[in-house]
């Protein structure tokens, strides 16, 4: 939660807001994804198995986000985030090993995909191959998520062979970056475009949503309107590729690490947070408005992007922070105070 409200703030300042951030501004992409995503989803793996080398990993990303408030050299915190991304690796690779399977593939690609991300970013490489292997660490980690929990839904054979072709041809795109910078950008898209049609097609949060009420209807809503900004932000890569600072840049980036992404984080936090934190949380009618205010404030950031307009980027901006602390608010008042209405389920 501190690397959380740290990149959040970082996030703030960095869009205008005239904030004290003590330099951080200008490592609020590190902060979220490697620091605190890293750390989050590494950690449940960790769990998961119950195997004490499995906690190496998010234990120095989490220490490598911590350093950024002691001011340590930004050189070490990258060695430390480095390792940190190898250790997730060789995590993802036991698991592999221990199932082998389309999932465990593509969750393992997500692991190498924050790795190399790292490792990019401490050699200084271009801001759009930076971001974007980051990216893919979410998508392909989240894609691999689902298509676990949607195996037993009946689907057609060729749709699971057709996600896995589609996480690669990502990986694809991702790999010639380097060579062919907007070719490679133009491909990643194609692959976030095809992996939000099929999430929107074959997940289960479609089951959630349609025939169960309470906490599974929002985990279905959350989910489903997330992969609608995949979409936006895979269409945006794939039209107007993206270049290295600016709205251009703003926009395609947030669609996937804002919209589509917290909407995950919130519609998984009642299985997740229960799971790392072994505390049950409570779900409550109220949690549906951090949500709504994430994606109407993320409208307002990519309208502001569009037009020029920096009030309705920067408020938006904002609020697309404060809905995150509110959501965690509710989150822990209603865990804490609220009544018992049974346990949430996936």
């Amino acid at each position: 939660m501190v690397l959380m409200v740290t990149g959040l703030w970082a996030g703030v300042v960095r869009i205008g807001w005239a904030l004290p951030a003590g330099g951080l501004a200008s490592q609020h992409g590190p902060l979220m994804v490697a620091a605190f995503f890293g750390t989050l989803i590494a950690l449940e793996r960790a769990v998961g198995l119950g195997k004490t080398w499995t906690y190496i990993g998010p234990s120095l990303m989490a220490i490598g986000g911590i350093a950024y408030l002691f001011h340590v050299d930004l050189r070490w915190i990258m060695l430390i985030m480095v390792a940190g991304g190898a250790f997730y690796v060789a995590v993802a690779a036991y698991i592999y090993k221990l199932q082998p399977a389309d999932f465990t593939f593509a969750m393992g690609l997500g692991a190498v995909s924050l790795f190399v991300g790292d490792v990019f970013w401490a050699l200084g490489a271009a801001p759009q191959i930076i971001s974007l292997w980051w990216a893919a660490f979410i998508v392909f980690i989240v894609t691999g998520e689902r298509l676990e929990l949607s195996r037993f839904l009946p689907k057609p054979l060729y749709a699971v062979r057709a996600i896995v072709i589609v996480i690669l041809l990502g990986l694809l795109g991702l790999i010639i970056m380097p060579w062919q910078l907007d070719a490679g950008i133009r491909i990643l898209g194609v692959s976030f475009v095809l992996q939000a049609i099929w999430l929107l097609r074959f997940d289960i949060a479609w089951v959630n949503t349609l025939h169960r009420q309470g906490v599974h209807k929002f985990m279905g809503i959350s989910l489903l309107t997330g992969y609608v900004w995949l979409l936006i932000g895979g269409l945006w890569l794939l039209v107007g590729g993206l270049p290295p600072a600016g709205p251009a840049y703003d926009a395609p980036l947030h669609a996937v690490l804002v919209g589509f992404t917290f909407a995950m984080v919130y519609g998984h936090a009642p299985v997740i947070f229960p799971a790392v934190l072994r505390l049950k949380i409570r779900f409550h009618p109220l949690m549906y408005g951090p949500l709504w205010v994430m994606h109407i404030s993320l409208i307002s950031r990519l309208l502001g992007d569009l037009t020029g307009s920096a009030p309705l980027r920067m408020w938006g901006g904002l609020f697309d922070a404060l809905s995150a602390v509110i959501y965690f608010t509710v989150a822990m008042l209603v865990t804490l105070f609220g009544p018992d209405p049974g346990e949430p389920s996936k």
